[in-house]
């Protein structure tokens, strides 16, 4: 083979060896980018996801609520959106907050049940008498109709334990609320009204109230007897009914405790130092709210008995009731009493304009 021949072959053997280690660097090239993409957009996805699961968090921590948009209620079909109910909750935190509210536990006021891991706070005019009945029924005790006694059996058993239970995550706490002035008016009328029974509230309040606005009654003479005989009949009932106007003068400006019929909702469920996990508004409460607690109470609604939440002897008190005796004070004795129960209304997103088309002007 001549020089020339060998020099060609060696020429072509370098070419190819150049173009082979080419096309395979480019190989090699090609695999280490699309493996640095691939590492990039896991690296990405997996920050991504951080940040979400860290705002989840953010969002959920400040009511510690577990929060589920959409429950279907089995009875009706209907939705029940627990995005309401986290807005008050954070909303109840907020108040105390800004008001630097601190309460006192009372163990009478709690009902609580191990079994079902259920704890609720009781309010009187507020579905409490239902709410009794539900919790004693769910300890399989008799009903002895007494009520107000019934809650001594149904509650924790020492404040220690209320305590505990109070921080106790798996513990499900309801709280039931209606407008303020619903109830004020729902117990005026049930409490003091109502002339056809005995209730401690009349007998203890109807002389304070006309101490105040009828001081007249308490002069004694013969012929009309003194004020006992004058006001009550024998078994105790009213014969004369304090107003609602003289009622709400009286509560103005009463120093005392309040009665638990009219106590502020804040002072009673010790509001600041327990984190409830579910507000149910009495004033526009759908089956859906009453199936999701009834869950939550791990109950089976078709096996227990619970009446309409608003039935009372005297029949229910709605905003067309309210707005009627709202109508005998004048604007200042409203908003006087807003001033009163101004926590309850902001602690639960409570309105007060509602109300001022009821307000009479010529009072």
């Amino acid at each position: 083979m001549s020089l020339k021949m060998q020099f060609v072959k060696c020429t072509l053997c370098i070419i190819l060896y150049v173009v082979v280690c080419t096309f395979l660097l480019r190989i090699k090239q090609s695999f280490d980018i699309t493996q640095y993409r691939d590492s990039v957009l896991f690296t990405n996805y997996n920050q991504a996801k951080q940040k979400c699961t860290v705002i989840s968090r953010i969002v959920t921590k400040p009511i510690n609520l577990e929060i589920k948009l959409l429950e279907r209620d089995e009875m009706k079909g209907e939705s029940i959106n627990l995005e309401e109910s986290a807005a008050v909750l954070q909303q109840i935190s907020n108040t105390c907050v800004k008001y630097n509210l601190k309460t006192a536990l009372i163990k009478r006021h709690f009902l609580y049940n191990f079994q079902h891991k259920s704890m609720y706070c009781w309010i009187r005019k507020v579905a409490s008498t239902s709410f009794t009945k539900l919790f004693a029924d769910m300890k399989n005790q008799p009903s002895t109709r007494n009520y107000y006694r019934e809650v001594d059996s149904l509650a924790p058993r020492t404040l220690k334990e209320l305590q505990l239970i109070s921080n106790d995550t798996k513990i499900f706490k309801l709280l039931v609320v209606r407008h303020p002035f619903q109830r004020l008016v729902s117990s005026y009328r049930d409490r003091i009204e109502d002339k056809s029974k005995y209730t401690a509230q009349a007998w203890i309040y109807a002389e304070k109230i006309f101490r105040f606005t009828r001081p007249k009654l308490f002069h004694s003479n013969t012929s009309t007897g003194n004020f006992r005989q004058k006001v009550f009949t024998r078994d105790k009932r009213l014969k004369i009914v304090p107003t609602f106007k003289e009622f709400i003068e009286w509560l103005l400006q009463s120093s005392e405790e309040d009665d638990v019929h009219w106590a502020r909702y804040y002072t009673h469920c010790a509001l600041c130092n327990i984190r409830y996990n579910y507000v149910l508004k009495l004033d526009d409460y759908t089956y859906g709210q009453i199936n999701y607690v009834f869950s939550k109470f791990r109950l089976d609604k078709s096996k227990v008995y619970f009446p309409k939440l608003e039935k009372t002897r005297g029949g229910h008190t709605n905003f067309d009731i309210t707005c009627q005796y709202l109508a005998n004070l004048t604007e200042d004795i409203i908003l006087k009493l807003y001033e009163r129960y101004k926590i309850d209304f902001e602690m639960y997103n409570y309105n007060l304009n509602q109300y001022a088309h009821c307000i009479n002007k010529s009072v």
